[in-house]
């Protein structure tokens, strides 16, 4: 009797918890659970691997961006395409410095509205990635508006290097923003005792005693 006194209590807490985190906006049962079911977790045990992979990944895409830039920006840069920017007068290579924050704060933001289910990060987010393209197609369309007097292939060369660059970052901000989550998502579990079962998703103490004490 008084074990079974001791799990009700003990599911009652857990309904408290719960209603506290549902007042709050955020279930985080419910968020560890999508981001398990959206990246195909199947057990516990490739948790691990999969932080590791995406941290490898997003560091190697970043390091090389960054020699990237470097080399193609500062080091062996003709400068051969003057015109400033339109919206903030900047030449392109403050630009192609500027263009990667852009892009992981959009990429950021973006992750954030998905997860949690607000529209106000995805919005900004949004308006980001809108502005890192522009910045990448608006030595086009200068071109193409007879806005420059530089030739086509530099042009395109200018364009393509932002591309690489901005294309590079997303997606290696998107690899460790993973990274991340699924760190979140192992501490989570390990405090809480759960683990992950291949059917479904999260299975808990709590789940386990609320099924005895039914019976």
């Amino acid at each position: 009797m008084d074990e079974q006194l001791s799990s009700v209590s003990a599911i009652e807490n857990s309904s408290e918890n719960t209603n506290s985190s549902e007042s709050g906006g955020i279930d985080p049962w419910q968020l560890a659970d999508a981001i398990l079911e959206r990246m195909d977790v199947t057990d516990s045990q490739t948790i691990d691997d999969m932080i590791h992979k995406r941290a490898v990944f997003s560091g190697t895409i970043i390091g090389g961006l960054l020699l990237f830039w470097w080399l193609v920006f500062v080091k062996f840069d003709s400068a051969s395409f003057t015109e400033p920017e339109l919206i903030l007068q900047l030449n392109y290579e403050v630009i192609s410095a500027l263009l990667p924050f852009l892009v992981f704060a959009g990429s950021v933001l973006n992750m954030m509205s998905r997860e949690l289910g607000r529209p106000g990060p995805g919005t900004i987010a949004g308006f980001l990635l809108l502005i890192s393209v522009y910045f990448v197609i608006e030595p086009l369309g200068m071109f193409i508006f007879n806005q420059t007097d530089a030739e086509l292939g530099t042009v395109v060369w200018l364009c393509s290097r932002l591309a690489i660059i901005g294309s590079g970052v997303y997606i290696g901000s998107k690899m460790l923003m993973e990274a991340f989550l699924l760190s979140w998502v192992k501490r989570f579990l390990e405090m809480h005792e759960a683990s992950i079962s291949k059917e479904d998703s999260i299975t808990t103490t709590e789940i386990e005693v609320e099924d005895i004490v039914n019976t």
